[in-house]
């Protein structure tokens, strides 16, 4: 996609001047930074999202003034994804893993 996207944003996006690239922001997941039961398709795929978030930050930021971020949100309460990662027989204690407020997120509902 990033590539399909470059002819465009290199230019500059709408409102953007040519010398000016646009932005790509790519989402990953922390599921890689550690380990987790049956995980391994998501930590190799959230693995190669950072690495390519990294490397065309490097080389489009360089290149075209093309900023690219990433971000890597911690597993959504009351979702299916926790369920999966943490279901209640495995008795894992969300409260002490690498979260700034020491909880999951919150879903909020969309309007």
């Amino acid at each position: 996609m990033c590539h399909a996207a470059l002819k465009y944003i290199k230019k500059g996006g709408p409102g953007r001047g040519t010398s000016s690239g646009g932005t790509i922001m790519n989402i990953s997941a922390k599921l890689h930074y550690t380990t987790a039961w049956y995980q391994i398709h998501v930590s190799a795929a959230k693995a190669a999202v950072d690495a390519i978030t990294r490397s065309l930050a490097l080389e489009w930021g360089t290149d075209y003034d093309i900023r690219v971020n990433g971000i890597a949100p911690g597993p959504i309460g009351d979702t299916p994804g926790l369920s999966k990662l943490a279901p209640d027989e495995m008795k894992i204690d969300l409260s002490t893993d690498s979260r700034p407020l020491y909880k999951a997120g919150e879903k909020w509902p969309l309007y």
